[in-house]
């Protein structure tokens, strides 16, 4: 899979203009109607063949199918943290990949993955902010800083989390794990400054964007996935069950 960070360097800022939210409603951003999927912008990456997302109106839903491929779509996130510090959606797999691994570069591709991204702030290392504003020059784009990345793994313990291979800014968090659910539609919900908090710890910096990737590079497989009901919301819309994680 291509670098983690990499994704971060390749968002366009501003380029996905949402108005900030005004009310407590949760905030669906997808993939009820064909709006809500113009809002996403797809990622490439230089070199690499490109995963194909395609919307399927009547089911709202956005398939994904990487065949040795990698890209991703991009969303702004669209207000603060504290206007929707909970996000939530539903996500479906073919199954995972036989080579996939997240404590490996080689093995670093998942069926499903979704992104939170955050601005860089002063927590980065000094070398780090100047190599960022290096990439603004040459991209032209804003280099966001640390990234959650909520994985359907195949290795990992459920709630595992652990630091991506490619840079120290990304936390790869296993929603699930394995095939046994593949197959069946798996509705998630994360507290996104919790999860920040047991990843990074201390408080988060604001959010730049959310993604969803489907990815099979570096593992050179094939593999398919869906996506649906991409929600923000203030708190969450669904009791906690004994045992729970946040």
């Amino acid at each position: 899979m291509i670098r983690l960070v990499s994704l971060g360097w390749m968002l366009l800022a501003g380029s996905l203009l949402l108005a900030r939210p005004i009310c407590a409603e949760p905030l669906i951003l997808g993939f009820e109607n064909r709006e809500q999927w113009e809002n996403w912008q797809e990622i490439s990456f230089p070199g690499r063949a490109g995963t194909h997302y395609e919307f399927d109106p009547a089911a709202e839903m956005v398939c994904a199918l990487a065949i040795a491929s990698a890209s991703a779509l991009a969303h702004e996130f669209p207000g603060q943290l504290a206007d929707y510090p909970v996000l939530s959606w539903e996500w479906r797999i073919e199954h995972v990949l036989e080579k996939g691994d997240a404590r490996s570069r080689q093995g670093d591709d998942y069926a499903g993955r979704v992104y939170v991204n955050f601005k860089r702030d002063q927590r980065l290392s000094r070398w780090e902010r100047a190599r960022a504003r290096i990439l603004e020059v040459f991209y032209g784009r804003e280099i966001p800083g640390r990234t959650l990345n909520f994985i359907w793994a195949n290795r990992l313990e459920i709630d595992e989390i652990v630091t991506s291979t490619y840079t120290a800014n990304a936390r790869l968090v296993a929603l699930q794990s394995g095939n046994q659910r593949a197959g069946t539609w798996v509705r998630e919900e994360v507290n996104i400054a919790e999860y920040y908090r047991r990843a990074f710890g201390g408080e988060p910096p604001p959010i730049h964007s959310l993604a969803l990737m489907t990815d099979s590079d570096n593992t050179g497989e094939t593999v398919r996935s869906c996506y649906r009901n991409i929600k923000l919301a203030t708190g969450s819309t669904v009791p906690p069950a004994p045992g729970s994680r946040p």
